[in-house]
């Protein structure tokens, strides 16, 4: 009698077991927890790769170091996410051989896989810049670092980014790491430019206090199927330095100004006082806002005051 009672209770505990298992993977299947999508995702073997290289980081690191997907996002501020086209344009300008808007899925390699970089060294040598005395980053919400040459090694890189690219580097501190970066001016060492006596060059110009000019607008009408018109303002901008408070005489009645063939073109002060210093296309531009783009003077290397 006792015997038939132990058998119906282990019966009874091996159904309840089996219903529970049951239950159990049911949860494992609909659910994921994280264990098993961990295996199922990455595999064992990557798994214990990964462990192996967190078990040689805990003998100097605190648990609440261990790089998360915060981390790389908010800190570092890569975007390694493969099927998005890197397409954004930096512009390079300063005092560099071939001034030029970089494509950045151009000159960063391999996308696709993690760990996508180009080092500053190579990204330079890729534009003819062998010798510089530093070189600043801006971003497209006005931040702005400037690091001298010395401090970059090949630590120095630039990652992609949503928006422009994102500098990094060991050598300096994290606070120097800009994300968005959409323009790199280079300061080189020379000074070619000279204003008033006082030698210096467009790189250095840029980093400085900068303004935006509208030049070249135009008045255009469209016509639509109906016949109906419409009309609109077409311009261009150039991003520049004021030439007024760059001269010695705040004053002038006018300057005289010498480009690198040894021309020299005598200006009214009426004629410079919208007048800005900028980097158009290749050549180092004096700037005439209100006057068509013919009349502007380039590569020039002497601006003098009279």
């Amino acid at each position: 009698m006792s015997e038939n009672k132990n058998r119906k209770k282990l019966i009874l505990i091996s159904i309840i077991a089996v219903v529970l298992l049951a239950a159990v993977v049911a949860m494992v299947i609909a659910l994921k927890p994280m264990p098993v999508t961990l295996l199922s995702e990455y595999g064992l073997a990557l798994l214990w790769e990964e462990g192996l290289a967190m078990n040689e980081c805990a003998e100097c690191h605190e648990s609440v170091d261990f790089h998360s997907c915060d981390t790389c996002h908010d800190d570092h501020g890569s975007a390694e996410l493969t099927h998005i086209p890197f397409s954004e344009y930096v512009d390079l300008t300063g005092d560099v051989p071939d001034p030029t808007f970089v494509k950045i899925h151009q000159v960063i390699p391999d996308q696709e896989n993690f760990g996508t970089h180009i080092t500053i060294s190579e990204f330079f040598e890729q534009f003819g810049i062998t010798e510089f005395e530093s070189v600043t980053f801006i971003t497209n919400d006005g931040g702005l670092t400037t690091i001298e040459s010395q401090y970059l090694d090949e630590t120095s890189m630039l990652v992609p980014y949503v928006d422009g690219v994102r500098f990094v580097t060991e050598s300096v501190h994290v606070s120097t790491w800009l994300k968005g970066i959409t323009r790199i001016v280079l300061i080189g060492k020379e000074r070619p430019l000279i204003i008033d006596g006082n030698a210096t060059s467009i790189g250095r110009l840029l980093i400085g206090e900068t303004t935006r000019v509208t030049v070249e607008s135009t008045d255009v009408m469209y016509i639509n199927e109906s016949g109906e018109t419409t009309t609109a303002l077409v311009a261009n901008w150039v991003d520049g330095v004021k030439l007024l408070p760059m001269l010695s005489n705040p004053n002038p009645s006018g300057v005289t100004v010498t480009d690198a063939d040894g021309n020299m073109t005598e200006l009214s002060l009426e004629e410079i006082e919208n007048a800005v210093i900028a980097m158009v296309r290749d050549s180092v531009t004096l700037v005439l806002p209100d006057r068509g783009r013919s009349a502007w003077l380039t590569n020039i290397v002497e601006i003098e005051s009279n």
